[in-house]
């Protein structure tokens, strides 16, 4: 076979290659992406198809940034109670978030009773509130965050679905990064 017949060969295979190409969502360390996107991304393994789009410039800003930031927060909004009118989240795992901010929660390390849910938890409503809870702009809603955190990462992300404490924090590590800081 000659040079010309297997260049020939090769460039007629290439555009076949490209369709069957199939890209990865998850170019950065992190990527901003709705719950809805995530179900449907990880049932196709973090993979796009060719030619379509995923809309991923939401407004998601992590704990590790909220932790020293107050950007678009009401004076002193952080030294809220992290339980509180003002938040509308009730649950409290080892009764030890009563007393805490939600700057304090922002704090905390590890996971114990459930303190990396309540990091990303505090992270997403500070967004929210930050945004003026604007359903275009930020990935999760006040109420989202109230349904997250009341469930203990027990909730229904969109209709039909409910997602567990393991699916939630997938989808949060996959957001923000690990929480176990």
């Amino acid at each position: 076979m000659s040079r010309r017949r297997l260049v020939r060969a090769g460039l007629s295979a290439a555009p076949v290659m490209a369709a069957l190409k199939s890209n990865s969502v998850l170019a950065g360390d992190h990527t901003c992406i709705r719950p809805s996107s995530f179900s449907s991304l990880a049932a196709a393994h973090m993979k796009v198809s060719q030619g379509r789009a995923i809309k991923t410039d939401y407004e998601c800003k992590s704990h590790g940034y909220w932790k020293n930031s107050e950007a678009g927060l009401a004076t002193k909004f952080k030294e809220t109670k992290f339980l509180s009118t003002t938040t509308g989240f009730t649950r409290d795992p080892g009764n030890v978030y009563g007393k805490m901010t939600i700057q304090e929660v922002l704090d905390q390390g590890g996971n114990r009773n459930n303190a990396a849910l309540a990091r990303h938890v505090a992270a997403a409503f500070l967004t929210a509130t930050a945004f003026n809870n604007d359903s275009t702009r930020v990935l999760l809603t006040k109420s989202q965050c109230r349904a997250i955190w009341n469930g203990q990462g027990v909730w229904s992300p969109f209709a039909g679905t409910t997602w567990t404490l393991s699916q939630t924090m997938a989808y949060f590590d996959m957001i923000y990064g690990p929480a176990f800081l």
